[in-house]
């Protein structure tokens, strides 16, 4: 029992250990570099899609902005979740960080939860907060300026596109376990992405509701908007039962990936 007692402390003493490491970078210079870059990328695509005449695209700000959100963040995720995984493995970190006292169950999870919670931030909770203070007051703006939405279904909006992103960091760790292909994961994916944004007719449209592409999913149903557009402009949000499913589902594409990593030799 001793024995038990004393593995279980190392283990999470050594998750703690890469999981603080990897959020310390996203606090400093990582971190902060990230930051300027989406604000950069989200805020500047944004202002040029509601206030110039000729963008060719975006009719009004919240649309845009949300739809961003569900684009280039959870795209990044993809692209730094193989990275981490499938780079670390094939570089011999992994195999060296696993020789410590960290349980490969421990690393693995705390690579991609450093991931998701870093890149949440810095890509979707601030720059979403920073567009919502400055899209009600742009001038001139190309059509009419947007009222704010409730602060609270703002929020909300934005949860779901954290709980979409760790979805698809979720999936590309599972992937990148099991294939060990940097572009090979990535691809994949992003098609996955691609399947589930535009709902494929084969899917029953009732499905969705405990699907990720209840959360994020455009069609002809809804006229191109994702559930979190009609959402913040006051009406129900009748696929939240995609919320919990999803959250379920990234955690057993984790489990998932811990099974089989556990089995890898490094």
């Amino acid at each position: 029992m001793v024995t038990d007692v004393s593995t279980v402390r190392i283990g999470i003493t050594g998750f703690w250990g890469v999981l603080r490491g990897d959020l310390t970078r996203w606090l400093g210079r990582r971190g902060l570099s990230q930051l300027i870059l989406w604000l950069v990328i989200i805020e500047g695509f944004l202002y040029y899609t509601v206030a110039t005449e000729n963008a060719p695209f975006g009719k009004l700000g919240y649309e845009n902005l949300l739809n961003m959100l569900m684009f280039f963040p959870i795209f990044a995720g993809i692209i730094l979740a193989e990275a981490a995984i499938v780079g670390e493995y094939h570089s011999g970190i992994a195999a060296w960080l696993v020789s410590k006292p960290v349980p490969r169950a421990g690393y693995l999870v705390a690579k991609l939860g450093g991931l998701w919670i870093g890149l949440s931030v810095t890509a979707i909770l601030i720059p979403g907060l920073v567009a919502n203070w400055w899209l009600p007051k742009v001038e001139p703006y190309r059509f009419v300026t947007p009222q704010p939405p409730p602060f609270g279904r703002f929020l909300a909006a934005l949860g779901v596109t954290i709980v979409v992103l760790g979805f698809f960091i979720a999936l590309t760790g599972f992937l990148a376990v099991v294939i060990r292909r940097r572009g090979v994961v990535a691809l994949l994916a992003i098609v996955a992405w691609l399947l589930l944004r535009i709902p494929l007719p084969q899917i029953p449209t009732s499905w969705h509701r405990f699907l990720p592409s209840g959360l994020y999913g455009t069609g002809q149903a809804t006229g191109g908007w994702i559930p979190g557009m009609e959402y913040i402009h006051g009406h129900p949000f009748d696929q939240a039962s995609a919320v919990p499913m999803t959250m379920v589902a990234a955690a057993l594409l984790v489990a998932g990936a811990v099974l089989i990593y556990r089995r890898l030799e490094l």
